[in-house]
């Protein structure tokens, strides 16, 4: 007789909602779970010791989801030491961290846990996020990464991930990331001194390690409205000198990483930080004076650019060509060779609608 063989077992996850303060959007995110074809095994919400109606708001979604659990902070932790306190009790062999303030495509653990099953060595499985503003649906649809790591779904090994981040960066969308947990832990979890950078860092250490898996479609949304957890790091020059230095260091000390990394790395950060800033409603002086701060950058840079934006539109799109050319964020030539494939990824998904 034939011996059988036993299919693997399925595998399972955790979603973590991280919250302070979020009541406002809590029933987006959490309906959005809610609301997925392929229901979570756990569902883990991390109240940080808030002061508004979030309790409230969570309760309702704990009624009659057994699978659904609630931690509350008496005291305000930071969401870093909520992520790794999940990541100590979740049960399951992945786990998502999704925003208080964004949400889930319904297909979302559909597609990502089939992957999953598909590539249990993968240190992660990553889709595409789309940009939503405070009241949901932006009327320009913005697609993130904005260079994709391959131009379609596709397992990258670990020399693949070595080869994109020399031409650039930011694949990893925290938002629509599933961790194998085993890996997870295995490379020390979140590393609180890193504050809001602590899940791209670790994500870039996991893909380097183990590969990851990347799905080429929408499959989340992610919350841009003034008051984002990594958005306020980010745009602060002295913390995000500080920040960039401390990653630096690690980067340099690790073997992963390609030569030069930690410069790229850095200019990338800068760009990104410098572009978020260029979209605000900030008088034109003092945004120029915050730009060339986030550039690390000198007299020069401030008064051209408050010239620049004192143009208009137009004024502001050559800021951003100059913050382009100072920064030297991605291989241009590849980013525009995608165009086609981020357009047809956004065209396939309707747009944001609230659950």
């Amino acid at each position: 007789m034939t011996p059988t063989t036993s299919p693997a077992a399925a595998p399972t996850v955790t979603l973590v909602v991280p919250n302070f303060n979020h009541a406002h959007y809590l029933p987006e995110s959490l309906g959005s779970i809610a609301n997925q074809t392929r229901a979570p095994d756990r569902v883990i919400i991390i109240d940080d010791c808030s002061t508004d109606d979030s309790i409230a708001v969570i309760s309702r979604f704990l009624a009659d989801r057994p699978g659904w659990q609630l931690i509350r902070h008496q005291t305000n932790q930071g969401v870093v030491r909520g992520q790794n306190e999940a990541l100590a009790i979740a049960d399951t062999g992945w786990i998502g961290f999704l925003g208080a303030d964004d949400a889930l495509h319904p297909t979302y653990l559909e597609k990502a846990m089939a992957r999953a099953a598909d590539h249990p060595e993968a240190g992660l499985v990553f889709a595409c996020c789309e940009i939503i503003g405070p009241h949901g649906a932006s009327a320009k649809r913005m697609l993130r990464p904005m260079m994709l790591p391959a131009a379609g779904s596709a397992m990258l090994v670990p020399s693949d991930v070595r080869r994109i981040l020399r031409v650039g960066d930011n694949y990893f969308s925290g938002t629509t990331s599933l961790y194998r947990k085993e890996a997870l832990q295995a490379l020390g979890g979140f590393d609180v001194k890193l504050g809001s950078f602590s899940d791209a860092f670790l994500a870039r250490r996991l893909a380097l390690t183990y590969g990851c898996y990347f799905l080429a479609d929408v499959l989340g949304y992610w919350r841009i409205h003034g008051q984002n957890y990594s958005t306020a790091t980010a745009t602060d020059p002295a913390s995000l000198n500080a920040k960039l230095a401390e990653i630096g260091t690690l980067i340099r000390q690790s073997s992963l990483f390609p030569p030069g990394y930690d410069a790229a790395f850095a200019r990338r950060n800068r760009f990104g930080a410098a572009r978020m800033v260029l979209g605000n409603a900030t008088a034109p002086t003092a945004k120029a004076a915050r730009v060339s701060a986030l550039l690390d950058g000198n007299a020069l840079d401030t008064h051209l650019l408050a010239w620049l934006l004192s143009l208009g539109t137009a004024g502001r799109l050559a800021a951003l060509a100059w913050v382009t050319l100072r920064t030297r964020p991605m291989s241009l030539s590849r980013l525009l060779a995608q165009t086609g494939v981020r357009r047809q990824i956004i065209a396939a998904t309707p747009a944001y609608r609230a659950p």
